[in-house]
C-alpha cells in the first residue's frame, strides 16, 4: 500500500505507507537534519513516472567544425529544454582548460534529462542540432539513472 505520491526534484517518488522520516532516509547528520526536498502532492495512476537521467556523448573526431557551426542553434534547442523543465542541467567537457580568446578543445556533452526511460532520453536528444549535424557519437554515449545529492548554481 502507497501514501501520497512526492515530488521531488519533479520527479514522482511513491513511499510506502507506515514508513516513519528515519525509516524512509531522512536522518539525524551530526547537528545537522536534512530538509525534506520534496512536498506532497496528488497525483493519478495514470501519470506516466519520470527519473533524472545522466548522459554522456563524445563528439564524433571530426566534429569540431560541425558542433561550432551548430552550436548557437544547439543553444537554443538547450534553453528550450530547460525552460520547459526536461533538461535541469546541460555542458562540454574538454580535453583540457578552456583558454580565454580559443576555441576550447571541445570532447563531448554531459546532460541531465527528466524523461520517463533511457529511451524517451535517446528520442529527446535525437532531436538536437548536435545528433541532427553529426557531432555526437552514439555509438560511445552512455545514458544512466541518475539521483542527484547536492546542486549547486553555475560557478
Amino acid at each position: 500500500m502507497f501514501r501520497s505520491v512526492i515530488t521531488w526534484s519533479k520527479l514522482s517518488i511513491r513511499r510506502p505507507s507506515g514508513l516513519s522520516d528515519i525509516e524512509s532516509g531522512a536522518r539525524d547528520i551530526g547537528n545537522f537534519v536534512p530538509r525534506r526536498l520534496f512536498s506532497a502532492t496528488s497525483a493519478t495512476m495514470s501519470e506516466p513516472q519520470k527519473y533524472e537521467y545522466v548522459a554522456v556523448i563524445p563528439d564524433k573526431l571530426d566534429a569540431l567544425e560541425r558542433r561550432v557551426a551548430v552550436r548557437a542553434t544547439h543553444l537554443e534547442n538547450v534553453k528550450r529544454m530547460f525552460d520547459a523543465g526536461i533538461m535541469v542541467s546541460g555542458g562540454v567537457y574538454l580535453d583540457g582548460p578552456a583558454i580565454e580568446g580559443s576555441t576550447p578543445s571541445f570532447k563531448g556533452s554531459v546532460v541531465n534529462i527528466i524523461a520517463e526511460s533511457t529511451e524517451q532520453v535517446k528520442e529527446i536528444l535525437s532531436q538536437d542540432p548536435y545528433t541532427l549535424n553529426d557531432v555526437w557519437d552514439w555509438e560511445k554515449a552512455q545514458i544512466f539513472n541518475f539521483i542527484c545529492a547536492v546542486r549547486k548554481g553555475k560557478p
